[in-house]
């Protein structure tokens, strides 16, 4: 089979939570498109998955299981990728956890797992990256935040749009700082994407969600992925600090 070309030809590419959802589209259509694509994610048995159907398309990736709320592995992470790789051009954070409920429902192992993965891994996986990037003088990462970081929700829990919130303001702060070394830091606001980790919403909810986006249809894998994509490659090198909703005009800012 003839090797893939495409944007990312030459590239390395880690992508956390790459199991399923938003993670594995874009860790597929990354490999499609010529990256070497190191896939992590807690769950080991669909991350497999994913590495099937990127070799089976001619890509190239392997498989790192990780716990990226523990520094120690994140940083055993990193340290695999490059003995493996050479090293690593674009970070995806992508890994995360929705809870439901309202903020007298919030118990105390929600809180530290919810911060856990939405905060702190993020935080771990960029300071591992930081000095790789700095030392080549290139660097792309791509944060996944929500809608919920923005515009606050009461549809999950409170923590869920504060981890969020999060996200976007540590997405400005390392742009500052490591945009001296020609690195990029964005994120994306997705809205309604139907994922596993939005399986708890009905039909009817998610018709409700329909008829209150502009577009009138419900968030895709594709359609994030292919912003992500866009933010991971040299055509966006001028655009950094930024958070990009992606909903259909749900929220626009």
């Amino acid at each position: 089979m003839a090797a893939i070309q495409g944007r990312f030809t030459g590239k390395v590419a880690l992508v956390t939570g790459a199991a399923r959802g938003i993670g594995q589209r874009n860790a597929l259509d990354m490999a499609s498109e010529g990256a070497y694509v190191i896939l992590s994610d807690i769950d080991e048995a669909p991350l497999k998955t994913t590495q099937a159907e990127i070799e089976n398309n001619g890509g190239r990736c392997s498989l790192r299981r990780c716990d990226l709320t523990d520094p120690d592995q994140v940083s055993e992470l990193i340290r695999e990728t490059v003995a493996t790789a050479g090293t690593i051009d674009i970070l995806v954070n992508n890994a995360g956890y929705l809870p439901v409920g309202g903020i007298e429902d919030l118990d105390e192992a929600t809180l530290v797992r919810t911060l856990g993965i939405n905060v702190k891994a993020v935080l771990y996986c960029i300071r591992e990256v930081a000095p790789i990037m700095k030392s080549r003088q290139y660097g792309k990462i791509v944060n996944v935040a929500s809608i919920t970081g923005k515009n606050g929700d009461n549809s999950s829990s409170p923590v869920y749009g504060a981890s969020k919130g999060a996200v976007i303001t540590l997405t400005r702060s390392i742009a500052r700082e490591l945009g001296p070394f020609n690195v990029n830091c964005n994120a994306v606001a997705p809205h309604a994407v139907m994922t596993d980790m939005m399986s708890y919403w009905d039909e009817e909810r998610k018709q409700r969600a329909a008829d209150a986006i502009p577009l009138k249809r419900l968030g895709t894998v594709e359609d994030i992925s292919r912003l992500m994509m866009f933010l991971a490659a040299d055509e966006s090198s001028f655009i950094t600090g930024e958070t990009i909703n992606i909903n259909g005009g749900y929220y626009m800012d």
